[in-house]
């Protein structure tokens, strides 16, 4: 679970190699052969919505360990935010952020 007290507003970039895989070990909330699990948060600039925790579902078949293609993390927010909302409207999504090494950081493609 990520702590937007402790997320500073400049969170950096999740880092993306030139082959499109993310560059950096996610930090992993479940690894099946199938899948991988990744927690994210998805802030909204509404202060009277309160933020939506995500679990990131990623098929292993698009990973290289723990680093995924950056088109299937970004499907997998896109997916992870229809379940959390079912179907209704997000007003004015902020950004997504998930964990590398216990710091926040930045799906900056969202």
């Amino acid at each position: 679970m990520l702590n937007t007290a402790l997320a500073p507003l400049c969170a950096r970039p999740l880092p993306v190699a030139d082959d499109q895989h993310v560059d950096a070990d996610l930090d992993v909330t479940l690894s099946t052969p199938l899948t991988l699990v990744v927690n994210a948060q998805l802030e909204v600039a509404d202060t009277e919505q309160p933020n939506l925790e995500l679990a990131l579902v990623i098929p292993r078949s698009q990973c290289r360990g723990e680093r995924p293609r950056l088109a299937a993390l970004l499907h997998a927010v896109q997916a992870a935010i229809a379940r959390a909302t079912r179907g209704g409207t997000i007003h004015r999504p902020r950004r997504v952020l998930t964990q590398v090494g216990g710091q926040p950081h930045l799906i900056a493609q969202f």
